[in-house]
């Protein structure tokens, strides 16, 4: 199978509030917006996230539990100020983690966690397992 996009859809009663954080924080662009349904798309990557209340059709009501979204950047610590000059509360503060990424968290309106990381090189212990991976 070929994917040639991804999108994630969070059933929610804050459609508005969530369209507003990712198009005013993380730059994603507005595709489609009714009554029921927001669809957003990065704006350059071919990945979304989409919004839709728990009743429409088979939806069930997400309570933010259990999922992360992570956002690979090129610079965690830009990231990080931005965001934090635009207001936004850090969950996790920006720290190197032992398997190759400094990174930070913030929540979304619906309590999703947004993993937040750019590359970095991973400890020695990390970069053996790494290496048994390798073809």
């Amino acid at each position: 199978m070929k994917f040639t996009r991804f999108d994630a859809t969070i059933s929610t009663s804050k459609l508005r509030e969530s369209k507003e954080f990712y198009m005013n924080h993380f730059g994603f662009q507005l595709v489609y917006e009714s009554d029921w349904y927001i669809e957003l798309i990065g704006a350059d990557i071919p990945a979304g996230i989409s919004f839709t209340p728990p009743q429409r059709e088979a939806g069930e009501f997400f309570n933010g539990k259990g999922l992360i979204l992570s956002f690979e950047v090129d610079d965690a610590d830009a990231e990080y100020h931005r965001l934090q000059a635009e207001g936004l509360p850090i969950d996790q503060e920006l720290q190197n983690k032992p398997w190759g990424e400094r990174s930070f968290v913030v929540t979304d309106p619906n309590g999703v966690h947004l993993y937040i990381y750019a590359a970095i090189a991973p400890t020695p212990e990390y970069q053996v397992i790494y290496d048994t991976f390798k073809k």
